[in-house]
């Protein structure tokens, strides 16, 4: 078990990480152990035992990877409309055998947060691609249907499914582990012009285009699509356990949150491994005797070796899960 807390003010913050980020050196993005634990880069760590870490049967369909990136973002200005590829898209394209499912949690927004997310009726392929050619911001933004955002929300972002966030809204986004992004602007919104790569990764407007999912719907019918409800799983004495994103949803991750009042003890069998982040308060992550202490900002990553855990609130603490595919979508491990 590892966990670390970090600087909340960076713009992102990539937790149980074994992918780099697309741009730099690659490096950046990879999570490490906390110091005290020797600040082991974290992929290095799960090669060097996958199924240990991982369990036998995550470990045969997905090798030494997680299967899910999960990230902090703290969205400083509007970020541009992007699409993801589906899989299939991905691996005709990109070479890449995930696409780029994913889902925002909304932990915290300043007043007027906004997502923009599906597309208006009436929204043709070739009007999109005179759109993006033109270079209009407005236009683009005005083919999708645009959201007010509160904490507390979960919405569905689907590979092919058009989107932006607004600036001033902490979010935390579960997704699968690529790092494959194509936009729709070339300028910031402060002007800065990108280069064309930057739209398509140099494969084509017509890559860029195909990898839209072009149907359209009603506003509200695009809402329910998009915005999830939380479900109660389970309930103790003083805690209870809700998914904020289930199998039924995808079954490429899950994500759990789990409220604990103080004093609380919540008991949990871990199938096959689980990150988890600390969101607010404290307390401590027990198992077979041993413990280690929990806070706003801990990031924890349980093997498949530790079967079982609980948490125990020295206040009241609330902290999310993330649950790998071969969970969320029905797998079982063999013990």
């Amino acid at each position: 078990m590892a966990g670390a807390g970090r600087d909340e003010r960076i713009s992102q913050r990539w937790i149980a990480s074994t992918i780099g980020s697309s741009l730099g050196d690659g490096q950046e993005g990879l999570s490490r152990l906390s110091p005290d634990l020797g600040g082991m880069v974290l992929r290095e760590l799960l090669a060097a035992a996958p199924e240990e870490f991982l369990g036998q049967v995550h470990a045969a369909e997905h090798g030494a990877e997680p299967g899910f990136l999960f990230k902090l973002l703290n969205s400083r200005e509007r970020l541009l409309v992007q699409v993801h590829p589906d899989r299939e898209r991905a691996q005709k394209h990109f070479n890449s055998r995930y696409g780029k499912t994913e889902a925002w949690h909304i932990l915290a927004v300043e007043p007027g947060a906004v997502a923009w997310a599906g597309f208006k009726p009436g929204v043709s392929r070739d009007g999109f691609r005179e759109a993006i050619l033109e270079e209009d911001a407005e236009k683009i933004l005005g083919c999708l249907h645009e959201f007010p955002l509160c904490p507390g929300e979960t919405l569905f972002i689907p590979a092919g499914l058009p989107h932006a966030i607004g600036g001033g809204s902490l979010v935390m986004e579960i997704q699968e582990p690529t790092d494959i992004t194509l936009r729709a602007e070339r300028r910031r919104p402060g002007g800065e012009r990108l280069p064309e790569e930057f739209l398509h990764a140099g494969r084509g407007m017509e890559v860029l285009l195909d990898c839209f999912d072009f149907e359209t719907f009603g506003r509200e019918e695009a809402r329910k699509k998009i915005f999830l409800e939380r479900q109660m799983l389970r309930e103790g004495q003083g805690w209870k356990e809700l998914a904020i994103l289930s199998c039924e949803v995808t079954p490429y991750f899950a994500l759990h949150e789990i409220q604990l009042a103080v004093g609380a003890r919540c008991e949990k069998q871990n199938e096959p491994f689980t990150v988890a982040l600390v969101l607010s308060g404290e307390g401590t992550l027990e198992s077979a005797g041993h413990g280690i202490s929990l806070r706003k900002g801990s990031e924890v990553f349980i093997p498949h070796g530790v079967k079982d855990y609980a948490y125990v609130a020295g206040k009241d603490m609330r902290l999310v899960e993330c649950h790998p595919p071969c969970v969320s979508s029905g797998m079982k491990e063999n013990t």
